[in-house]
């Protein structure tokens, strides 16, 4: 099959120097001609040329013109324009750049430089044409991921929507876009605390990334639960701009949970209805939050409005807390539906500084020191599932501890078992939290820390399967907090 010819659209209002060129390109191109400015625009918007070779000097609308009606009006920022003219003014020139010109040739045209000329500007159109399709096809995968997308100015007025936010309010974009997102969309009752949320955001007392639920007003009349992560969207000189919006309908979601509270109740917690709930969680969520990651990658990498790649960073940093939420709550439910485990012997004193060394960047980015304080031979029977524990206990204190400050871990020898304290310096915990500090999503309100409130759930329960003991005191050296647990020896 022949490749189709690039169209060119010849304007001169002398039939000699328009043959003459036709003449020249008629091998290798598709020629339109016209001969004069009225004309030409006709022929520009019914056989959308790739090229126009247009002569300034014409009766009742000459090239200047004809130029800026095709930018300014028709909006064909695109097509590149060679301005053909006797005119060799440095003034001329500067109209044809004003007007949209891309490119001169003086009148008489040679063939060489005329055909070096139309390859370069085809060239760069060509490129442009490819990566504009490209980027259409992004934002046509963003518009079909699974989340609704809008960026809020800073009078919180609706600037952008994409098609699944559109379609879960039951609006059209156009009757979306300038509207009032919370006097519009939020009830009643909950517009004091989102106008107070937002506030926060943009004037930074509020940390982005934290996810709240709240109802929104869909175009019915009825109240849909919304699950949702703001950020403040910022400018190239970091002043805020306005705020991003990005989450999920979570009705039948939360109605879903509800009837499974009650079905797991009636059949008092079967392992087969938690291995299927794992399963359905890790499938029917993971998979979602999986697929939008990828297409905010994609978008990313082809993206070059710094504005937009920041968005899109938002975007894709609260999908990786969706998936991290998603994975530790199977991985929860899993161990939910285990009620033996097996023991091997445990090199405590590798597993802990392995540990440790895991973590040597977070701590070096906050000016922190961890001290391990254990002898040489400290050998426990235990599950290899272990080392999540020091893991999560590690990551817990370096999280919520001050910079400059240390973590100990201590290792103590009380008779046929050892004692593991972690020993942090932040703010430590209240009394009155402590007993309900390892149950699932009692996490402690840090609005500047990011995490699940799972994680101490999961270390509670492979403490429960090894039999042992895990508990919270108050540092007894100052602020803090020690969390400590027990192991059998392997003696």
């Amino acid at each position: 099959m022949t490749a189709s010819k690039d169209k060119i659209l010849i304007v001169d209002d002398e039939p000699l120097n328009v043959e003459l060129l036709s003449v020249y390109l008629g091998d290798d191109y598709d020629i339109v001609t016209s001969y004069n400015g009225k004309d030409a625009l006709a022929k520009v918007k019914d056989e959308c040329p790739d090229l126009i070779l247009l002569d300034v000097m014409m009766p009742e609308m000459d090239g200047y013109d004809v130029c800026r009606v095709i930018r300014n009006e028709f909006k064909m920022d695109f097509i590149p324009i060679i301005m053909v003219t006797a005119l060799t003014d440095k003034a001329d020139h500067q109209r044809g750049i004003e007007a949209g010109a891309d490119d001169f040739l003086k009148k008489p045209v040679g063939k060489f430089e005329l055909e070096k000329k139309i390859d370069s500007l085809l060239r760069i159109k060509e490129q442009h044409d490819n990566l504009l399709v490209e980027k259409n096809k992004a934002y046509y995968y963003l518009d079909y991921v699974g989340i609704l997308v809008a960026v809020l100015d800073l009078d919180f007025k609706v600037t952008t929507i994409n098609k699944k936010g559109s379609d879960f309010l039951g609006y059209s974009p156009d009757k979306i876009i300038g509207r009032d997102w919370i006097e519009s969309f939020i009830p009643h009752d909950w517009v004091s605390d989102i106008r107070a949320h937002y506030d926060g955001l943009v004037s930074g007392s509020i940390k982005p990334y934290e996810y709240s639920e709240f109802p929104i007003i869909v175009n019915t009349g009825e109240e849909r639960l919304f699950r949702c992560y703001d950020s403040p969207l910022k400018d190239n000189s970091g002043n805020n701009v306005g705020i991003l919006i990005s989450g999920e309908d979570i009705t039948e979601m939360r109605e879903a949970e509800k009837q499974l509270k009650e079905y797991a109740y009636q059949l008092e917690r079967s392992n087969d209805l938690k291995d299927l709930f794992t399963d359905v969680m890790r499938h029917d969520l993971l998979n979602p939050a999986g697929l939008i990651k990828s297409f905010v990658e994609l978008l990313f990498e082809i993206e070059t409005d710094e504005s937009k790649k920041n968005l899109l960073n938002n975007v894709s940093t609260a999908t990786e807390k969706l998936i991290s939420m998603i994975e530790d709550a199977a991985h929860l439910a899993k161990l939910e539906s285990v009620d033996d485990i097996s023991f091997v012997r445990i090199d405590l004193n590798s597993m802990i500084n392995d540990t440790v060394n895991g973590f040597k960047h977070q701590a070096m980015e906050k000016n922190m020191e961890i001290c391990v304080n254990m002898d040489e031979s400290c050998f426990a029977l235990a599950n290899p599932m272990m080392e999540r524990v020091f893991v999560n206990l590690v990551s817990n204190s370096i999280k919520y501890s001050p910079e400059g400050s240390t973590i100990t871990i201590d290792v103590m020898d009380i008779g046929d078992k050892w004692k593991l304290s972690f020993i942090d310096q932040g703010d430590g915990i209240p009394n009155e939290s402590k007993a309900t500090v390892f149950e699932r999503f009692k996490r402690l309100h840090k609005e500047n820390i990011r995490g699940t409130g799972i994680g101490l759930a999961i270390v509670k329960r492979i403490m429960d399967l090894h039999k042992e003991v895990i508990d919270v005191d108050d540092n007894p050296e100052g602020k803090g907090s020690v969390f400590w647990l027990t192991l059998k020896k392997d003696l």
